[in-house]
């Protein structure tokens, strides 16, 4: 059966876009994913930005279903489906081919004050258009540090560092190097004396790495890596301790718990634990 493809806009959660693009490669009903960036600032934990993707797909029942599977996927969005020419397409495409990653170098601890700064100025001086994104890579806290308030909190993967998607033009340029010198920006990542590009390659990675790196914090049976229960049954009934490794096929939990003192890591059924609610 041959499929038709066209064109579709479809509303994505902010980070869940890697899900979007392995369709092409996963499923027949999908040729093409195009992700034009949008202005967002990610010094926030609690921020949550919608992505305009265009899709160029074979839109039935079965692609939608797929979609619907897809993490990060607004389903029931306004301007889900709806179709865009070729035309308008190569038009965005060559618009944002204007736009790179670029690396801007600043103190550490500063990273957030220089993403607000270039956020609230650069739309007080009318060329916030040249700015796609500002974005400062994190690791996030998992489910279980953010139960512990002493160690919830976000981590900079690469302090000292903003990255930028954006046209650098002369006013941006400008823009940069009239930056307060408060604010202890030391300028562009330089290759010789022009800031360096950053490959899109690159920056896919890096996301990817980090979003593996936070799902691999999850353990299997709704537990987490360093997650505190309490040992309900056996030898060691009430004692509590700390989620080591979990084994799958037998069923089995490692626990690290304080016997005399030293920690002791002990092997238990899944049955013979639970979790600890704060």
């Amino acid at each position: 059966m041959e499929h038709e493809y066209k064109w579709y806009t479809i509303k994505v959660n902010y980070g869940h876009e890697r899900h979007v693009r392995k369709l092409v490669s996963s499923a027949i009903y999908f040729k093409e994913v195009f992700i034009p960036y949008q202005t967002v600032c990610n010094s926030k934990p609690d921020i949550k930005e919608l992505y305009e993707v265009y899709v160029c797909m074979h839109l039935c029942d079965e692609s939608k279903d797929i979609l619907n599977q897809t993490p990060g996927f607004c389903n029931g969005e306004p301007g889900n489906f709806d179709v865009v020419s070729d035309n308008e397409v190569s038009l965005k495409r060559r618009e944002f081919n204007k736009y790179k990653w670029y690396i801007l170098r600043v103190a550490s601890n500063y990273e957030e004050k220089v993403c607000q700064h270039i956020l609230e100025n650069s739309i007080r001086l009318g060329i916030n258009d040249y700015f796609k994104e500002v974005f400062i890579p994190y690791e996030e806290p998992s489910e279980a540090e953010l139960r512990s308030k002493k160690t919830a909190k976000r981590r900079k993967c690469f302090p000292g560092y903003v990255f930028l998607y954006v046209n650098l033009c002369d006013e941006v340029l400008n823009f940069v190097n009239s930056i307060p010198k408060s604010l202890k920006v030391y300028g562009f990542l330089k290759n010789g004396n022009i800031p360096k590009v950053i490959s899109d390659n690159e920056i896919l990675s890096m996301r990817d790495a980090l979003y593996n790196a936070q799902e691999a914090k999850k353990l299997s049976h709704g537990y987490e890596k360093g997650e505190k229960v309490k040992i309900n049954d056996g030898l060691f009934q009430n004692f509590t301790g700390r989620v080591d490794t979990i084994n799958d096929e037998k069923k089995i939990i490692n626990v690290e718990v304080l016997i005399l003192g030293k920690p002791t890591i002990i092997e238990l059924d899944l049955a013979q634990v639970e979790k600890i609610k704060d």
